[in-house]
């Protein structure tokens, strides 16, 4: 064995996926080729496109642990980080999310603000969560949205982490309680696992909507019933 083929052997190796159906952004792609460029690791990028997607990130989670991967980056087609998030692998962490800023405008409220960022606090007495407020550097939280985040390979090695982890929880009636990643931080943090937030890795978000809406979610925000 020759010293480079050593030095490779003796890099951590990272699974990148980004779940699609047929359609990646061309943002999401730069950091793909950018990724791929990233010489303090090995590599391997991957395009799954089983549905629904809940059952795309259960078999990656089997991907993980066949393939002996070390860290698990994940970003959905439309939700490219902005700056490269291997960075974050040497803090070594259970879970990381890089924010993404999401558009939730209801109309029903004045003074709401219509995007928020995916990181979050659980609130016990409402049995919620609401966004984490201190958006400076790495934070510590209870959930995290599934749009862009780094997990520890040591997540999944748990056992009950691989019995559906990504699974929705439901109400009686048929109807979603918790989505894929509130129940999969949920689960997480009941088996021991810590959750991050890094607002200096940032991701960008690309959807489709209507610029009267914006327009009006920005005059809710401030009040303005005009």
């Amino acid at each position: 064995m020759d010293r480079n083929e050593n030095i490779e052997r003796n890099k951590y190796s990272i699974l990148v996926t980004v779940p699609n159906r047929y359609w990646v952004h061309i943002s999401v792609v730069r950091c793909l080729l950018l990724l791929m460029k990233d010489s303090r690791y090995n590599v391997i990028i991957k395009f799954p496109k089983r549905r629904p997607y809940v059952n795309n990130l259960n078999h990656i989670v089997k991907d993980v642990l066949e393939g002996n991967y070390d860290f698990w980056l994940s970003m959905d087609t439309d939700n490219p980080p902005i700056k490269n998030p291997l960075d974050l692998v040497s803090l070594n962490k259970d879970i990381i999310g890089l924010p993404t800023p999401v558009w939730h405008y209801t109309g029903k409220k004045f003074g709401e603000r219509p995007i928020y960022w995916n990181a979050y606090d659980y609130v016990k007495e409402t049995d919620a969560y609401k966004e984490h407020n201190n958006k400076e550097g790495l934070q510590r939280v209870d959930a995290i949205g599934t749009g862009c985040f780094l997990i520890s390979k040591k997540v999944f090695q748990n056992k009950k982490m691989q019995m559906g982890a990504f699974m929705r929880k439901w109400y009686n009636d048929g109807t979603v309680h918790k989505g894929n990643d509130i129940s999969f931080c949920e689960r997480a943090r009941e088996n021991g696992f810590e959750i991050y937030c890094h607002y200096n890795y940032p991701c960008d978000h690309y959807q489709e909507l209507s610029l009267n809406d914006v327009i009006r979610g920005f005059k809710n925000m401030y009040g303005d019933k005009n």
